[in-house]
């Protein structure tokens, strides 16, 4: 029952996904990354991210997705010998 419980829960975080802009737990979420490499990701400004008052981190879903896809994988290259 507890693994069915954690599913919803997964799936009730995918569906809070759905938005333009994402906090830090959010974007963890959605990216598959801890808070620690996501607050390195930032302190490092490999991503853009916005704070517009205090200590919060938001990120546009926009630059997000731009993050993700940087650096593609040429498949034809990529099991050479």
């Amino acid at each position: 029952m507890s693994e069915l419980i954690k599913e919803l829960r997964d799936i009730k975080s995918l569906v809070a996904l759905n938005k333009d802009i994402l906090t830090m737990d959010e974007f963890c979420a959605y990216a598959g990354i801890s808070k620690h490499q996501a607050y390195h990701l930032t302190s490092e400004n490999k991503i853009k991210f916005y704070r517009p008052h205090g200590k919060l981190i938001y990120f546009d879903i926009e630059d997000v997705k731009e993050f993700l896809l940087q650096n593609p994988v040429n498949k034809k290259n990529k099991f050479k010998s």
